[in-house]
């Protein structure tokens, strides 16, 4: 009987099914993340994705607070600030919350960290007020290592965007932790929540500057001279009755700062005056703080040359009330003086030391400043759609690695060069943001990787911003190959000679580490984050350069996330009447490069 048949073969496998296609994005393949910093490769990225996301939904907290308050949604909201108009209201509400988070870290004790953040994390606008500090570092390393009240803030720098999930949902779906509630109201003998807080809170507690009599002055009242706006009262004692302004106030800082005796190995309170600590490196100097504050001293009681001692009375004053009345509590005076103490230090340090003495704040930053600030960037992140909680879940997770990706490019920009003033992107400006939040983990990077300490500049004039901006286009071009924005907008043009040294840079490295073509989502925030433009009173946009008021069409119809806004209201007379956020000088017509630049936003101007 013959064998049967052998089996058929089995068969052929079928074909690997094919990859799917790679985003538009990312047609073009690109070599794994390199984080170089200057000479340096750090073995993981600076800030994470989740530290990053953390960021993110605590900006989307400071966002609701802000909205709840400039649209009286909360009913606890007294009636007198209803009245007011959204912008007041908004800074009526952030003072409040500076003088509740300085009743905050006066008050703060030693915790370790898990019992700080369980028990003594603070409210949501205390926090704002934090996260704002946070982010002048150069101020803030100085005046923690200054000022007593921050002793215990300094080592909980590292936990600022640790165990904020109790603010990422709206009020109310969350109950308020009752441990904290208590251990505030115990430290602050005031309510956690803001607004169980404000119906209480009409009056700050200030001293009068000549009989250093306390008083209470209102936050706001009829005439406008409270002292959330033109601040202006008389003291109550009948033999001083001095008239007090922030102007008195910041002569009485001054004078206690350049007064306050103590050792050379003590750290106390105010030993130093403001900004004299830290040097422009960003180390801490107490040896360059002890000299300027001993020229000072000199100056004001012995020097026989200045200009107040005409009638020769100030050359044998010693107390700080004859100081004070010989300078005639004059901040124009005071700044004359100290101009011609320091004339041997540099124009910087003498104007680092004189932008601290502003009124009466024990802080070196003007924090109402710094809020508002904030608060724009915030305003444009929510924008973007950034905050939403699901912005970047799966592939879009890509945005924010690339972001991480710039950001280390850009401190590698730094490092290459020391003597230039770079403009970061918003998406760079984030994550430099979230890094800042790590205080002495950001100043120990910088000197690691950076090779010196990089501030956060908050006031910085037309010129230098402009020429700082297109200083960095150019020089992100040239050594990365790729466009340091891809929003749409014009960038600056290169001489031949720059264009040359560019083409010969890229045919010597090959390609770049960077992403040539990102995500869709990421486009409208590599526009220029310019949010340290220099703010007036009124959180108007002075000194800022026409060309970075306004954002393209083009970009905003290549992101697809906007569209045109509505025009503004007219005044009946036909005049074009500017908002609260707008600029100076929006009535003139953009020329030249300007031209390519159209509004971004919801009709306002941002900085």
């Amino acid at each position: 009987m013959p064998p049967p048949p052998p089996p058929p073969p089995p068969p052929p496998p079928p074909p690997p099914a094919p990859a799917p296609p790679a985003p538009p994005w990312n047609l073009f393949s690109q070599p794994p993340p390199t984080y170089m910093i200057g000479p340096r490769k750090p073995s993981k990225p600076l800030v994470t994705v989740e530290q990053v996301q953390d960021h993110l939904q605590l900006l989307s907290a400071f966002h609701r607070l802000r909205m709840t308050v400039e649209e009286c949604k909360d009913n606890r909201i007294p009636r007198f600030a209803m009245r007011m108009d959204s912008d007041r209201r908004w800074r009526w509400f952030v003072h409040l919350a500076i003088d509740r988070f300085e009743k905050w870290v006066t008050a703060l004790q030693y915790a370790a960290a898990g019992k700080f953040l369980a028990k003594y994390y603070p409210p949501l606008d205390v926090c704002m007020v934090w996260h704002a500090y946070m982010l002048c570092p150069s101020w803030y390393a100085e005046d923690c290592e200054r000022l007593t009240m921050l002793q215990y803030l300094r080592p909980l720098n590292m936990f600022a965007l640790g165990s904020i999930s109790h603010f990422h949902r709206p009020r109310s779906k969350r109950q308020v932790n009752v441990s904290r509630a208590t251990s505030w109201y115990q430290q602050t003998r005031s309510f956690y929540d803001p607004f169980e807080d404000m119906t209480r809170k009409a009056y700050k507690q200030i001293e009068c500057p000549r009989c250093r009599t306390k008083i209470f002055v209102p936050f706001v009242n009829d005439n406008s001279t409270g002292y959330v706006e033109n601040f202006s009262a008389t003291c109550p004692v009948p033999q001083c009755r001095m008239k007090i302004t922030n102007e008195t106030l910041a002569v009485a800082k001054f004078v206690r700062d350049l007064k306050q005796h103590s050792s050379r190995h003590d750290c106390m309170a105010y030993v130093f005056p403001h900004g004299s600590l830290i040097n422009s490196s960003g180390r801490r100097d107490s040896r360059r703080a002890w000299a300027i504050k001993d020229q000072l001293t000199r100056t004001l009681q012995h020097s026989t040359r200045m200009p107040l001692t005409v009638d020769g009375r100030l050359a044998g004053l010693r107390g700080t009330s004859e100081i004070k009345e010989a300078i005639g509590y004059s901040l124009e005076r005071l700044r004359d003086i100290v101009a011609a103490a320091l004339r041997s230090y540099s124009s910087s340090t003498t104007s680092r030391i004189l932008g601290a003495y502003r009124d009466g704040s024990p802080f070196s930053v003007d924090l109402l400043d710094a809020v508002l600030r904030q608060s724009l960037f915030t305003e444009k992140m929510t924008e973007l759609g950034w905050t939403k909680a699901a912005a970047f879940r799966g592939q879009k997770q890509r945005v924010l690695e690339d972001a991480i990706l710039r950001y280390h490019a850009f401190l590698d920009l730094i490092a290459s060069r020391s003597n230039s003033m770079l403009v970061p992107t918003l998406d760079i400006d984030l994550v430099w943001h979230t890094h800042q939040l790590m205080a002495s983990r950001y100043a120990s990077d910088c000197e690691l990787y950076v090779g010196r300490y990089v501030d956060h500049e908050l006031r910085v004039r037309e010129s230098h911003l402009s020429a700082a901006f297109d200083e960095t286009c150019l020089a992100w071009q040239l050594r990365y190959q790729v466009p340091y924005m891809q929003c749409g907008c014009s960038l600056p043009d290169e001489t031949s000679w720059q264009k040359c040294r560019r083409l010969v840079r890229q045919h010597l490295r090959g390609r770049t580490h960077l992403q040539v073509s990102l995500h869709p989502d990421h486009i409208p925030a590599t526009h220029p984050s310019i949010h340290n433009a220099i703010l007036s009173a009124r959180r108007r946009v002075d000194n800022m350069p026409g060309w970075m008021i306004s954002h393209s069409d083009e970009c905003r119809a290549s992101s697809g996330h906007h569209t045109r806004p509505p025009p503004m209201p007219m005044k009946p007379s036909g005049v074009h009447q500017r908002g609260p956020y707008e600029g100076a000088r929006m009535d003139r017509k953009p020329s030249g490069r300007s031209a390519g630049y159209a509004q971004y936003g919801r009709g306002r101007n941002y900085v």
